[in-house]
């Protein structure tokens, strides 16, 4: 069986892309591309942070932008400060967008079964997951570099998003989001041998291939290990491009360096469960 479309919105300038099988759900979920934006340089020109030097005006412009082309409730918000590990945690309240993390939950995931709530992790280059259990009565995002992934971060945020909304892995929904592909993820051996030990030799043959030392196949890699904890194959949508790759849809760190902007990928519950 195929997997469930890809569709790209483009609405009052701002571009993202979401998938259809959630879409049909009634899930509110994307992930953003670089166009539609206020921001300028280098961060040109829809960027979500200020971190890196962006005027913090032109990013709080941009949260607006997106919240009013995708319908998002502006003091809603709950957002990761990743630990690059597979923490967890469940989030029953937001607040407004924070461009600049300071106000940002510290974890690796986010669940919620709270409507009206929309989670919310920067990315420039590593992997971003949404899952959601069916009729969107809780989601969860997930940031996956290949430290996340390493320890396993997609299968503890299904296992939280199943004890919070009482399903069964097999229901879950899922959306990988654009991310540095195996073309451009180079790693030293070390992680080479990190993966092989910690999740076996079939695995790391699966995702690593060995080219200058090695590179890694971040969306394979969480699908495959998606596919372990029960999520079926068929349920999970993929945004086949590479962060890298593509100047002219995104941001990258690998690419561009600190003067990088961030891209914003996000979901919330459905309306009705």
């Amino acid at each position: 069986m195929s997997a469930p479309a890809i569709v790209e919105h483009r609405r009052d300038g701002v571009h993202w892309f979401a998938a259809e099988h959630l879409e049909r759900r009634g899930v509110p979920h994307g992930f953003t591309a670089r166009s539609g934006g206020a921001s300028r340089g280098p961060f040109a020109s829809l960027n979500f942070s200020s971190r890196e030097g962006d005027v913090p005006a032109r990013v709080v412009e941009n949260w607006a932008r997106l919240e009013a082309a995708a319908s998002l409730p502006a003091k809603g918000w709950g957002l990761l400060s990743q630990v690059h590990g597979a923490r967890v945690e469940r989030l029953a309240a937001g607040g407004p967008a924070c461009h600049h993390r300071r106000n940002h939950v510290e974890a690796d995931a986010l669940v919620t079964a709270q409507r009206g709530v929309v989670l919310g992790v920067l990315t420039a280059d590593c992997l971003p997951v949404i899952l959601a259990v069916p009729g969107g009565s809780a989601v969860a995002i997930a940031h996956a570099g290949w430290r996340g992934t390493l320890e396993g971060v997609v299968q503890e945020t299904a296992r939280e998003l199943c004890a919070v909304a009482g399903a069964d892995p097999s229901e879950i929904l899922a959306a990988i989001g654009p991310s540095i592909g195996r073309c451009c993820l180079q790693v030293g051996a070390e992680v080479h041998a990190a993966f092989h030990e910690r999740w076996g030799a079939a695995h790391a043959r699966r995702i690593l291939e060995k080219s200058d030392p090695w590179r890694l196949d971040l969306p394979t890699a969480n699908l495959i290990q998606l596919r372990e904890i029960g999520v079926r194959t068929s349920n999970v949508a993929f945004v086949q491009h590479c962060t890298c790759c593509r100047k002219d849809l995104f941001f990258s760190y690998r690419r561009d360096g600190r003067r990088s902007g961030r891209m914003l990928n996000f979901v919330t519950a459905a309306e009705k469960g």
